[in-house]
């Protein structure tokens, strides 16, 4: 074989190595509407159902944020951000549909949400998240308003 050849298979196979570790750095846990979970270094996801326009407009949302019992908590995330939810709603015959929403701007990474949808109701949402990079950290925690 040439040196072109090694080149370009020792280039490809770096590059299959890196998508495998991103897929296996993020983590996946399901959440039942309403409820919370910690995932680790004081992070936790918290969900929530708004019918009704109050605080937050009409929808499912999915938060994460820093959680200490000594300390209180922090709005923001200090170790983990989220990526993605898929939503779960069934109506009053059983069909299930389901909604997903990505984070795609930093202020996404914190807070991610679906819509409601009229004659379903949400009864629990896969959260996928993974760790933050040192430049999410910094604009993160270093931020107020992201």
């Amino acid at each position: 074989m040439d040196k072109r050849k090694i080149i370009v298979l020792l280039v490809l196979s770096i590059a299959v190595i890196g998508f495998t570790m991103g897929q296996a750095c993020a983590a996946t846990t399901t959440i039942k509407v309403g409820k919370y979970k910690d995932v680790g270094k004081g992070d936790r996801i918290s969900t929530f159902y708004q019918p009704k326009d109050a605080q937050y407009l009409k929808g499912v949302y999915a938060v994460i944020f820093y959680h200490n019992k000594k300390l209180g908590d922090d709005f923001a995330p200090h170790t983990y951000v989220l990526s993605k939810i898929k939503v779960y709603y069934k109506n009053k015959k059983g069909k299930v549909i389901t909604r997903t929403s990505t984070a795609k701007n930093i202020s996404g990474f914190s807070i991610l949400s679906t819509k409601k949808i009229n004659g379903y109701t949400p009864y629990k949402m896969d959260v996928s998240y993974r760790k933050m990079t040192s430049s999410e950290k910094k604009k993160v925690t270093g931020s107020l308003f992201y």
